[in-house]
């Protein structure tokens, strides 16, 4: 059960990571957009609303105060400093406005903040949430003056007013949704699903909207200078002012076009084209100097985008999808180490030809039914042939040693795990929006904590293959020998072992099923089921055979294959957090097996060798020496 619940932790610490930020976030909004309600020209015009700008202000730098210490908390906390001056000494709204812009994009552009829907959000959907949840107090028409407002203090919002409209983001609008206004009868709408809120706080966001007004912008919003606005991360956390500012009336046309009209920003286009989307950014950011917002786009692009398809790309050109990889880590390498931009962009160059050969080579993104099955088969087939092998030779293990009763602590462990990978694609679905680097960092750890274990319990069934340890072990009592304890340590390793499987292959189906058509889909399911039914027969090929083992020898191969698996989840563990760009990659000259764990990078490889030596030590240094 503590295995569980690390898990669920580290499952959920990205969104109640991300929960205090949001709550962050919307302290920032509320005052960037109700500073002008108690200000105007230096002087207080609503003493309430302004003594409320300092109490946001206070608390706006108390959670900052409690971030983690890093390079960008210092900076916020200066941030918040000049806007409490700002405030106290009456400024302009407008300074006002820039300030918290620049606070809140300080926290998205450098904090693992999810700040857009999943899916595009449904505005009739929306519409209906809104007669529900919303017309009794904001109006049916949006004007706030809904049968239940009056007497309301502060009123209902008016979401009609233009000059709030102007400056509210749509994030921020599907903040409060999800936060309510304390102290106010808004309350929080958590029980509505995160794509519900997000279908609520789109029709809200264009109420205000005169749609016949902005139907001629749909041709504007092909023009090259107003497609950052088609970026739907940009989009959801700018305000249609700063639009305005930015890219002039043409672009507040735009946004406006887009807020009554978002499917032009959730396209479904292919991983690849996202992937290509973010390595022309790339490009820009690092011309311009950003080398940080350079390596996070660079690790987006390959976990956003190109990774999502790798398994289908690996079934019909496997030497293409290899030579994508490696010149994708070779970019975030060259990012690294500030090499010359003209380098840089050449080999942006370089890989976006890659990704128009895969392209091609997966059909425009339609799988066929064979390649369908067989992308199904094999993703299953790699994912869980390693839980496999842990949890079969764990339940060989305790039969063997006539502890065939106990074998139910580890079926408790790989139930739980089949059961919290579907809690893991639940979420990722309805509550949390799961990141690639998130996403890589729960692999990751979840891979090297199981080569932890691994490592301890082949060490424990290799030293019991020695003469003296071996007798020892015998002449024990076995149900002292596996106390409750250890057999609950079992049990936590065929949970992670099969966790980090069951969420990895969940997440690569989800990309298999958006590739292909019907016929295709059909032909996927039928891949899964042969891949169930081959892992079946290995599992029991595996217990067949190990049961016909001597003691002695099946502890010896036992603990040789728990080693073996070691080094492969260590080698996968640091691939993963290396992909997530938590570690640096060092690539040498060796060959890529990714079924053994090993990659061509210097990091992976020395905590490979590191665990290699510590285990030959352990084997044969002078304590072992002496014992024998």
């Amino acid at each position: 059960m503590r295995v569980l619940l690390l898990f669920s932790l580290l499952l959920l610490s990205p969104s109640v990571y991300s929960t205090g930020f949001q709550q962050l976030l919307q302290l920032i909004d509320y005052v960037g957009v109700d500073y002008e309600e108690a200000v105007d020209q230096g002087k207080i015009v609503n003493q309430g609303e302004y003594q409320e700008m300092q109490d946001f202000t206070l608390g706006i730098t108390e959670k900052i105060n409690s971030l983690p210490d890093d390079q960008y908390k210092a900076d916020l906390l200066s941030q918040s400093r000049e806007l409490a001056s700002l405030i106290n000494h009456k400024a302009d709204a407008d300074e006002i406005r820039k300030l918290t812009a620049t606070m809140r994009a300080t926290i998205v552009n450098n904090y693992d903040v999810v700040t857009i829907p999943q899916t595009r959000p449904d505005l009739k959907q929306g519409a209906q949430l809104y007669s529900t949840h919303c017309a009794s107090c904001h109006g049916a028409n949006g004007n706030g003056k809904g049968p239940l407002a009056d007497g309301m203090q502060p009123p209902p919002i008016d979401f009609l007013d233009k000059e709030r409209y102007a400056q509210r983001t749509l994030h921020g609008l599907y903040n409060t949704i999800t936060q309510g206004v304390p102290g106010t009868t808004m309350k929080p709408y958590e029980d509505l699903g995160n794509e519900d809120r997000w279908g609520l706080a789109f029709y809200v966001g264009q109420l205000a909207i005169d749609k016949s007004a902005v139907a001629h912008a749909e041709n504007d919003a092909e023009s090259p200078a107003l497609a950052p606005l088609l970026d739907i991360k940009k989009f959801t956390i700018t305000t249609p002012s700063e639009a305005e500012l930015e890219f002039g009336s043409q672009g507040a046309m735009v946004m406006a076009w887009l807020r009554s009209d978002p499917s032009s920003l959730f396209n479904t286009g292919s991983p690849l084209e996202f992937s290509q989307r973010q390595l022309d950014e790339v490009g820009k950011a690092y011309s311009n100097g950003q080398f940080d917002e350079a390596y996070r786009l660079a690790v987006e692009a390959y976990l956003e985008g190109f990774e999502l398809i790798e398994q289908s790309l690996d079934t019909v050109d496997s030497d293409l999808r290899l030579e994508i990889e490696q010149a994708m880590t070779g970019l975030r390498n060259m990012i690294r180490k500030r090499a010359p931009v003209d380098e840089v962009e050449s080999d942006i160059e370089h890989i976006n030809g890659l990704l128009e050969a895969a392209s091609s080579r997966l059909s425009e993104n339609n799988l066929s039914g064979s390649a369908a099955f067989v992308s199904a088969f094999f993703i299953l087939l790699r994912e869980g042939l390693e839980a496999l092998l842990v949890v079969a030779a764990l339940v060989a293990f305790l039969a063997k040693t006539g502890h065939r009763k106990n074998v139910r602590y580890l079926h408790t462990g790989w139930i739980g795990a089949l059961l919290a990978g579907f809690l893991t694609w639940w979420a990722s679905q309805t509550i949390v929006n799961i990141s690639g680097a998130s996403r890589e960092v729960t692999e990751g750890v979840a891979a090297l904590i199981a080569a932890g274990v691994l490592f301890y319990v082949g060490f424990w069934l290799h030293d019991k293959t020695t003469a003296a340890q071996w007798k020892t072990f015998i002449e024990k009592s076995m149900n002292k020998a596996l106390t409750t304890g250890t057999l609950w340590g079992l049990s936590g390793l065929s949970f992670i072992a099969v966790y980090r499987e069951v969420f990895e292959t969940i997440l690569f189906y989800q990309a298999l099923w958006v590739q292909t058509d019907e016929a295709g889909k059909s032909m996927a399911l039928g891949g899964m089921a042969a891949g169930v039914s081959v892992l079946a027969i290995l599992a029991l090929m595996v217990f067949r055979y190990s049961m016909r083992l001597p003691l002695r020898q099946f502890f010896s191969i036992s603990g040789i294959l728990m080693f073996v698996l070691a080094l492969i989840f260590t080698g996968k563990g640091i691939a993963a957090l290396q992909e997530a760009g938590y570690l640096p990659i060092t690539p040498v000259g060796m060959p890529h097996i990714d079924l053994l764990g090993i990659y061509p990078n210097l990091q992976g490889l020395l905590a490979q060798l590191a665990l290699l030596l510590v285990a030959l030590y352990l084997w044969y240094g002078p304590s072992r020496i002496r014992s024998t």
